[in-house]
This record gives C-alpha cells, sequence and structure tokens, in this order.
C-alpha cells in the first residue's frame, strides 16, 4: 500500500512539475517574433552587457510585457552603437527595431536598427494640437518618416522606406558627431548574411560555437560565437542524444561586438553522412 501511495504522490509532482514547466515557457516570447519600433532604453546590467527597458505594457500573443520590464540584449555591431551614444547623452530614449529569441527558458533581444529620441519640452498648461496621444511626448524623425506617432509596442509600425534604405547599405552611419570622428576606430559594420556552411556546433570553454569545416576540401577551419535562441537549443539537444559527433549545414546573422564575431543562427539542417564520410 506504501508503495502504491508513493508512486502515486511521485507521479503526481511529475505532473506539477511538467505544467510548471509549460507555464513557464507560455510567459516566454515566441523565438523570431519582431518589435518594431518599440519605445525604452538601454540599461547596462555588467561588463559589456546591456538590456532593454521597455517605456511601455504590451501584450503579445497572451505574453504580458510591464512597464519597466527589462530584456537582455544580444551582442550585435547595432548594439555596440547605442551604448556608444548611451555615453554621450544622459537622456538615452530610444525606438528600437528588434528580434526576439528564445534561448533555455529566457528571452533575449538582437537589435537591428535604431533611432534616437528626445523628450520634448511643452508649456505648463499648454497642449499640442495635433497630439495624437495626449500621454506620449517622445519625438523623433521616424515619426515625421512614417507620418504615425509611435507611443506603444502595441501601435502598427511599418519600416519607413528611408530606413529600410538605411538598412540596406553597407556601413551603418554614427549618429552623433563624437561618434562619426570615432567611426574608423571602432569598425561598427552592419550585420551579414551567413549562408550555407557546413560544420559542427560545440561548447568550447562554456560557450556555444560554431566551427566549419569542409571535409578534406582544404579550406581552413574557423569557429565563430553562437548567441542564444531557439535553434541553437534544438541543435545542442540533437548534439546531446548522439554519441558521436553530428554535423550541420547552417545559415545566420553574422554581427560583430566588442572586436569578436557573433552568428546568429536562422536555420540548422543536419547533415547525416550515411557512412560514406569519416567522422
Amino acid at each position: 500500500m506504501r508503495t502504491v501511495l508513493s508512486i502515486l504522490i511521485l507521479t503526481i509532482t511529475a505532473v506539477i512539475s511538467t505544467s510548471a514547466a509549460k507555464t513557464n515557457s507560455d510567459r516566454l516570447l515566441p523565438d523570431d517574433y519582431v518589435f518594431a519600433g518599440v519605445d525604452g532604453k538601454l540599461v547596462q546590467t555588467g561588463a559589456d552587457k546591456w538590456a532593454f527597458e521597455f517605456e511601455s505594457a504590451a501584450n503579445i500573443g497572451g505574453v504580458e510585457i510591464k512597464a519597466g520590464q527589462t530584456i537582455e540584449m544580444l551582442g550585435s555591431a547595432t548594439l555596440e552603437k547605442m551604448a556608444a551614444d548611451v555615453k554621450e547623452r544622459t537622456d538615452s530614449q530610444f525606438r528600437m527595431w528588434a528580434k526576439v529569441t528564445k534561448f533555455e527558458g529566457k528571452n533575449y533581444l538582437f537589435t537591428v536598427y535604431y533611432l534616437s529620441l528626445r523628450k520634448l519640452d511643452q508649456p505648463t498648461g499648454e497642449a499640442k494640437k495635433d497630439e495624437p496621444n495626449k500621454t506620449g511626448q517622445t519625438s523623433s524623425p521616424a515619426n515625421a518618416l512614417s507620418g504615425q506617432a509611435v507611443n506603444s509596442p502595441n501601435d502598427v509600425v511599418n519600416i519607413p522606406a528611408e530606413i529600410v534604405a538605411l538598412l540596406r547599405q553597407s556601413e551603418v552611419l554614427p549618429t552623433t558627431e563624437a561618434q562619426a570622428t570615432q567611426a574608423e576606430e571602432l569598425q561598427l559594420k552592419q550585420d551579414t548574411i551567413f549562408a550555407n556552411r557546413a560544420g559542427r556546433i560545440e561548447v568550447k570553454n562554456g560557450t556555444y560555437v560554431f566551427e566549419a569545416d569542409a571535409l578534406g576540401r582544404g579550406v581552413e577551419k574557423f569557429t565563430i560565437k553562437l548567441l542564444p535562441c531557439q535553434k541553437l537549443e534544438d541543435a545542442m539537444t540533437q548534439v546531446r542524444s548522439e554519441s558521436n559527433p553530428v554535423r550541420f549545414n547552417v545559415a545566420g546573422i553574422l554581427t560583430k561586438y566588442k572586436g569578436e564575431q557573433y552568428l546568429l543562427l536562422q536555420k540548422v539542417t543536419r547533415i547525416y553522412s550515411y557512412g560514406n564520410f569519416g567522422r
């Protein structure tokens, strides 16, 4: 009887743990979700570590984002520019376009573009007649470009054609005079596409890396650090389930942060040799 009771208790505990884990997972933003023109500020959380603090609350597919909530930023060339901008201004407000990633129960933000904002002082007791939202006091060139104000993450925003044109350029231009004089020193290039390379995903010195290879074709091997995302988590699940090395064909966004290259995986396809190649 005691044995049956013990088994029953263990079963109930397992069900509760599974339900709790699922609930926590459901509270995360989906991988690949894109924030288009969300307002907030950059907060430093450690050495070379930053988080984005949301100015307004939002509900995204049932996931609540509270005003003042922060999400950790992934290293990128755009983040390096934003961090440099923070050092130049005390009122560091931004409007940001960013991609959400999910890894091991946590969300991250990979920013691809941003605009620096500043608060406009209004005369006391005098309201602007053309203000679409009385509670919003943020203004930026984006409003003039898009023809609409952006005051909440829930607003539907299309990236203006002028910004799309900038994204297609080979370089990310500085936004302040101080950054303009340091552009060559910082070498902040725009992110590029890394496509169809074969190799292995491994953990080296506590860091996830992609080690490219060419199966003896004489091409030099190289290693790139990987940014946390759902595709990396799925790939590592396959790696840990196999006793032999696993090879993948990958594609992603290649970026640079603090002098090091990083890869945000967008596609990971396992390669099967079927015994034709050595492991």
